[in-house]
C-alpha cells in the first residue's frame, strides 16, 4: 500500500506490504536512489517469510518532498530522524533496519541515535569511514579509475537531455556491476527510464545527498557503541565501496557478522537476491526478535 507520511518536517512517500502485525523490516535506500530501487523480488522474499516490509523515498528522492538545501541543510543524522518519524507515522515501535549504500550509513545513524527502535541492523554495500568533502572519496580507499573517468566525462560534457541523463546512468551502472552476472543494458535502461519518469531529473537529488553525506560526522569511533545485532553484506567486486570498507565496518561494530558475496559489485543483481534475503532472514531469526 502506498501512502505519504509527515516526518521530521518533510513529507515522505512509502510503500508497505504484508501484515502490520508481523515484525517490520525498514528498507533504507542509498544516495540519489528511490525506494523503488529495492528489488520487488527481494521485498516479496522478506514479506513471504512473515515480515511487514516498508520501503520509502528519502527526502529529495522520488515522490518524497524536495527541499532547498541552502535554506534547510541536513545530514545523515537528519535522514535517520526522517526514518524514525516514518516509523512513528506508521505506528511501528521497532523494526529490523536494512540499509543499502548511503542507506546503510543512515541505518547506522538510526542505531546510534535511536537504539530502542532497532531490532537488528543490516548494512548492504555500505561504509563507516568518512567521506572527504574535497574529493568526495572514501577516506582510506582509492577511487576506482573507471569512476574517475566517468566523473570526468560528466564534468566535461554534462548531460542535458533526458536521454543523455539516462545514458550517463546506464554507463555508471555498467561500471558498478560485478562479474556475478553479465551486465544487462536493456533491462538497466528500462529500470532507469521508469525511475526517471517517476521522479524526473535527479540532479537536485544527487547534489543534495552528496552535500548531506560530506557534511555528516565521522562514525568510525561511534559505531562501536551500537548494540543492535549487526549484519554486513558486501560484494567482493564493489568499485564504489571497496570490499575492504565492508570488512572495516564489520570490524568496527562488536559482534557483527560479515557475509561476502563473491562477484557482486555495487548493485543487487537478481542472482544475488536469494543470498541477500537468506542472510537477512537468518540474521533476524538468529536475533530472536
Amino acid at each position: 500500500m502506498e501512502q505519504w507520511i509527515e516526518s521530521n518536517g518533510v513529507r515522505l512517500w512509502c510503500e508497505t506490504r504484508g501484515n502490520p502485525a508481523d515484525p517490520a523490516i525498514l528498507l533504507v535506500m542509498g544516495l540519489g536512489a528511490q525506494g523503488t530501487a529495492w528489488p520487488e523480488d527481494l521485498c516479496e522474499m522478506l514479506r513471504g517469510e512473515g515480515h511487514y516490509v516498508v520501503r520509502y523515498d528519502n527526502r529529495d528522492t522520488g515522490l518524497s518532498e524536495r527541499v532547498d538545501y541552502e535554506a534547510r541543510p541536513y545530514t545523515l543524522t537528519d535522514l535517520a530522524d526522517d526514518a524514525v518519524g516514518l516509523l512513528d507515522g506508521l505506528g511501528i515501535e521497532t523494526a529490523h533496519v536494512v540499509g543499502a549504500s548511503m542507506g546503510g550509513m543512515i541505518a547506522q545513524e538510526i542505531a546510534l541515535e535511536h537504539p530502542g527502535r532497532v531490532r537488528t541492523l543490516t548494512a548492504v554495500m555500505s561504509i563507516v569511514a568518512a567521506i572527504d568533502p574535497e574529493t568526495s572519496t572514501i577516506r582510506g580507499s582509492e577511487r576506482d579509475p573507471r569512476l574517475l573517468e566517468w566523473d570526468a566525462r560528466q564534468a566535461a560534457d554534462p548531460p542535458i537531455t533526458e536521454e543523455q541523463h539516462i545514458q550517463a546512468r546506464v554507463d555508471l551502472a555498467r561500471i558498478l556491476t560485478g562479474s556475478l552476472t553479465p551486465f544487462d543494458e536493456t533491462a538497466t535502461r528500462r529500470i532507469i527510464a521508469r525511475e526517471s519518469a517517476r521522479a524526473g531529473d535527479t540532479t537536485h537529488t544527487m547534489r543534495n545527498h552528496i552535500l548531506a553525506v560530506t557534511a555528516s560526522r565521522d562514525r568510525s569511533e561511534l559505531v562501536g557503541s551500537i548494540t543492535a545485532p549487526t549484519l554486513v553484506i558486501h560484494g567482493t567486486e564493489d568499485p564504489m565501496a571497496p570490499f575492504e570498507q565492508g570488512r572495516a565496518l564489520a570490524a568496527a561494530i562488536p559482534g557483527s557478522v560479515l557475509v561476502p558475496i563473491e562477484g557482486m559489485g555495487h548493485t543487487m543483481p537478481t542472482l544475488a537476491l536469494p543470498l541477500i534475503a537468506s542472510a537477512i532472514l537468518q540474521h533476524t531469526n538468529r536475533a530472536g526478535l
